[in-house]
Formats: C-alpha cells, sequence, structure tokens
C-alpha cells in the first residue's frame, strides 16, 4: 500500500516541522517512509532534542494532544539546528501490521525532551489502511496447544473429503508453525517486556540503570526491540548487551 501528503498547509508552522511530500509504502514486513523536509524553525542557535519518525495505526484521524494506538514503524533522525533542515529523507523500517480493521493512518515527528518524546508535528493520511480478517489462534494456558478456528463447515461426502485433503495438509502446517511460535513465546515470557513492566522491574536487568528504564517508560509504545534506539543512553552496544534480557 503506498500513500502520501503535501504540507504545509495555510497558517500550519510548527517549530519542529515536517514540510512537502511526505508518504509510506508498505511492502510485506517492511515500510519505505519518505519526508521531503524535517525542519527547525526556531532561532538560529537552538539545537533540537533527538527526533524521531513514527508511523501510527489509530482509530481516529490525530487532532492533537495524547493519543492511542499502534506504533507500526519508527527510527530517530538526529538533532537539527534553528533555521535549518533535513531533506529528501528515505527511510527504510521494519513493519508490524496492526489488527485487522481499518486504520487510519498517522506519521508523528516526536522530540525527546527531559519528560520522553513529545509530538511536534504530525500528519495525517487520508487513505485508510485496511487489515483483512486472519484465521483466530487459539492458545490453551495449560498444554500449551495451538489450534486455529475457521468458518464452520457442513459435513461433505467422501469425495468432497478427498478434494479437501490439501487444504486440511496446509491448515495443519499453519498449526504446527503457530504452535512452534507460541512455545517460544512462552519461554520469553518471564522476561520483563519494554512495552509492559514497570520502570522498577525494567531497572532491575543487568546494566539498566533507573535514568535509563525511565526513559524506556516514557517513550512507550515500541513496534520492535531495535525501536529501543531512539531512547537517550541506549545506543547499538548496549542495546546488544541487554537484547536477550528483555522482550516486546
Amino acid at each position: 500500500m503506498h500513500a502520501e501528503k503535501t504540507y504545509p498547509e495555510v497558517n500550519r508552522a510548527p517549530e519542529i516541522a515536517l514540510q512537502g511530500n511526505c508518504g509510506y509504502e508498505v511492502q510485506g514486513d517492511r515500510v519505505r517512509v519518505t519526508v521531503a523536509q524535517i525542519a527547525n524553525n526556531r532561532d538560529i542557535g537552538n539545537l533540537s532534542g533527538t527526533l524521531a519518525l513514527e508511523l501510527w495505526a489509530l482509530q481516529q484521524p490525530y487532532e492533537g494532544g495524547d493519543f492511542s494506538g499502534i506504533a507500526l514503524a519508527g527510527t530517530t533522525v538526529g538533532e537539527v539546528s534553528g533555521q535549518h533542515y533535513f531533506a529528501d529523507g528515505f527511510y527504510d523500517l521494519l513493519f508490524s501490521a496492526p489488527p485487522a480493521g481499518t486504520w487510519h493512518m498517522a506519521l508523528m515527528l516526536r522530540e525527546w525532551t527531559p519528560l520522553g518524546y513529545v509530538t511536534r508535528d504530525h500528519i495525517n493520511f487520508a487513505l485508510p489502511y485496511q487489515v483483512n480478517d486472519r484465521p483466530e489462534v487459539v492458545r490453551s494456558e495449560t498444554d500449551n496447544v495451538i489450534s486455529l478456528r475457521f468458518q464452520p463447515k457442513e459435513k461433505a461426502d467422501s469425495d468432497e473429503a478427498n478434494a479437501d485433503a490439501p487444504e486440511r495438509i496446509e491448515k495443519q502446517a499453519i498449526a504446527e508453525e503457530k504452535h512452534e511460535a507460541a512455545k517460544f513465546a512462552a519461554e520469553q515470557s518471564s522476561l520483563p517486556s519494554v512495552n509492559y513492566s514497570s520502570q522498577k522491574e525494567l531497572a532491575a536487568v543487568k546494566g539498566v540503570s533507573k535514568k535509563v528504564a525511565d526513559r524506556i517508560v516514557h517513550a512507550r509504545p515500541f513496534a520492535s526491540v531495535d525501536d529501543l534506539l531512539r531512547v537517550k543512553g541506549i545506543g547499538n552496544k548496549f542495546l546488544q548487551k541487554i537484547r536477550n534480557l528483555i522482550s516486546l
């Protein structure tokens, strides 16, 4: 899916702004985000906080202030001086598809502050993002069994049953794959979650200070563990050290 929108609009000049043509294109588990300009309209001598671009799926178009939704992709883009801008941004990012439904897509430009990331500008894409229903996965908490619920079918005669054999084999393969995924998730469930664990639980992870744990809590949600790189104080080397000690 591809979407594009052009800014600025009349009487719309945030201090930290998205300007010109902006768009995104989803290709499987990747999304390509393009931004003509990311501008710092503050006075010369100003230096922005670390800026981050985030693609979100919302239940209604974003109108400012607090919001809730699903983070689909994101990346940090660095700092920019007053009266300067980044031009011709192209970002090839991991994409986490939202659940089935119709979603309003928004591109958020956020800035790191002492209180965490704050949204400075945004774009609402006019074309909704549609995700079709998928088979429902059912997990037994006692035996970790995975099953798939499909629409009920009337009993078929022997000829029809034989014709459906390939489909049954495919369903069985999907169920086995989901079973393995559920086992892995269960094994990882004891690890602190960067999206759901408390600040105290995150600070208990070896190498994570209370200050970094607090920043992680304020920067939620994360679409992937790699998104922790947009948290101040977490670099590539540090992330590699704690990657096996945390979960999403």
